[in-house]
C-alpha cells in the first residue's frame, strides 16, 4: 500500500515537473519567434508601404489589416491554441460576433494579457486585423513594433501629460468610412492590481472627493480619452462593446483576490479559462457631451461590479458554478486559424537564417528599421 502510495505521488510530482517543462519550452520558443520575426514583418510592410503609396490611404490600410490579422494569428498560436486556454463567452457575444461593424471596446484592465483578449474576441468576430489601440506612449519604444502600430492606427496617449490636441488629430485618420475599425480603450487607465492597494485607496479617494459611487472590482474609469474617441468617431461607430473580462484562478481557495495572470504566466499555460462577457451598446444609447459621458461610463462600471462578483465572489460554490449560472458558452478556435500563421512566418523566416544575404538583410533591417522609428519617435515628439 505504501508502495503504492509513493507511486502516485512520484506520478504526480512528474506529471507537475512534465507540465513546468513544457511551459517554459513554450515559453522559450513562443517569445523568440514573436519577437525574432519582427524585421521579417517589417521588410513585408515596407513592401506593401512602398507598392500602396500610389493608391488611397483605404487601400493601403485594407492590406495593412490583412498583415496585421496575420502577425496576430501567430500571436494567437502560442497565446491560445499552444496553451489551450479555453474561452467562455457570455451575454451577447454569440450575436454581436456575427455582425462586421466598426465598434468601440471598452474593457476592464487588470493584466498585460487584455490586449491579447481583444484578439480573441475580434479574431471569433472576423475583424482581427482592424484592431487598433489607445495606448501608453512608452510602448512606442517597442524597437519596430512601436512605429509600425502606429501607422497601423494606434494611437498613443502620455500618461499624466494628457495631449488633447495630438489625440484629435491621430483620430482624423480614423474617420475614413473606409477603414473599419475596433478601437480598444481600457478607461480605468492602469491594471488594477489587488497587489498594489495604494492605486487603488487612490481611486477610491477619487470617488469619494467627486461623490461617485466606490467601485469594488474596478478603479475609477477616466473619461476624457473615451469622450475624445466617441465624439469624434461617433458617426463612425456602430456600437460599444462593453467587454467585461475574468482570469479563472485570480481567486484563491480562501477567497482572495489575487493579481490575475501576466503575460509570461499565461504563456506558460497558467491560465486554463478566460470568461469574457460582451454587452452591445448602439452608439445611439452613447453620449456625446463631457458630463454624461462621464456619468454614463461610471454606471457602466457599477453595472461591470455587480457582473464582476460573480467571478470575484469568495463563495467557493458560486465561482465555480458561474459558468452555469450566466449561461456561459464555450468558444473554439479552429487549429488552422493559427497554425496557418504560424507556418506563414516559419517558412518566411527560412531564407533570413540558411542564406548569407538573408541573415545581412535581417540585421540590416533590424538596425535600420530601429533607428528610423526611433528618428521617427523623435522627430514626433517635437512636433
Amino acid at each position: 500500500m505504501a508502495n503504492l502510495e509513493n507511486m502516485e505521488k512520484y506520478m504526480k510530482l512528474l506529471r507537475v515537473n512534465l507540465d513546468l517543462i513544457q511551459g517554459y519550452i513554450l515559453y522559450a520558443l513562443g517569445s523568440v519567434m514573436m519577437i525574432g520575426v519582427a524585421p521579417e514583418y517589417l521588410g513585408v510592410w515596407l513592401a506593401w508601404r512602398g507598392i500602396s503609396l500610389i493608391l488611397p490611404s483605404w487601400i493601403y490600410q485594407w492590406g495593412d489589416d490583412k498583415l496585421y490579422s496575420l502577425y496576430q494569428r501567430l500571436v494567437l498560436f502560442f497565446f491560445e491554441t499552444c496553451t489551450r486556454t479555453e474561452v467562455v463567452l457570455y451575454g451577447e457575444a454569440d450575436e454581436a460576433l456575427k455582425k462586421r461593424e466598426s465598434v468601440l471596446y471598452l474593457a476592464n484592465h487588470q493584466s498585460t494579457v487584455d490586449w491579447l483578449v481583444a484578439d480573441m474576441v475580434s479574431i471569433r468576430g472576423g475583424s482581427l486585423g482592424h484592431l487598433r489601440y489607445v495606448m501608453k506612449d512608452t510602448l512606442q519604444l517597442i524597437p519596430l513594433y512601436g512605429h509600425y502600430f502606429y501607422t497601423h492606427g494606434c494611437i498613443y496617449v502620455k500618461r499624466g501629460r494628457f495631449n488633447q490636441e495630438k489625440m484629435i488629430r491621430a483620430l482624423e485618420y480614423l474617420r475614413d468610412p473606409n477603414i473599419p475599425t475596433w478601437l480598444v480603450i481600457f478607461p480605468e487607465g492602469t491594471r488594477y492590481y489587488p497587489s498594489t492597494p495604494k492605486v487603488i485607496e487612490k481611486s477610491e479617494q477619487y470617488a469619494r472627493d467627486n461623490s461617485l459611487q466606490v467601485l469594488k472590482h474596478h478603479l475609477i474609469p477616466k473619461v476624457k480619452g473615451t469622450w475624445l474617441v466617441a465624439g469624434r468617431l461617433h458617426d463612425k461607430f456602430d456600437a460599444v462593446y462593453d467587454v467585461s473580462v475574468f482570469y479563472e484562478g485570480t481567486v484563491s481557495q480562501d477567497g482572495v483576490r489575487g493579481n490575475a495572470p501576466q503575460l509570461i504566466e499565461f504563456l506558460m499555460g497558467k491560465c486554463r479559462r478566460v470568461h469574457i462577457h460582451i454587452r452591445r451598446i448602439p452608439m445611439t444609447e452613447v453620449p456625446q457631451q463631457e458630463e454624461e459621458l462621464k456619468s454614463w461610463l461610471h454606471n457602466l462600471y457599477l453595472e461591470k461590479d455587480v457582473l464582476a462578483e460573480n467571478f470575484f465572489t469568495k463563495d467557493n460554490e458560486k465561482r465555480a458554478t458561474v459558468q452555469k449560472r450566466l449561461s456561459g458558452r464555450v468558444s473554439h478556435l479552429s487549429i488552422w486559424s493559427t497554425l496557418s500563421s504560424f507556418l506563414f512566418f516559419t517558412v518566411l523566416t527560412l531564407p533570413f537564417i540558411w542564406t548569407k544575404i538573408g541573415r545581412q538583410l535581417y540585421l540590416q533591417l533590424l538596425l535600420y528599421g530601429t533607428l528610423g522609428s526611433y528618428g521617427w519617435l523623435a522627430i514626433r515628439s517635437v512636433c
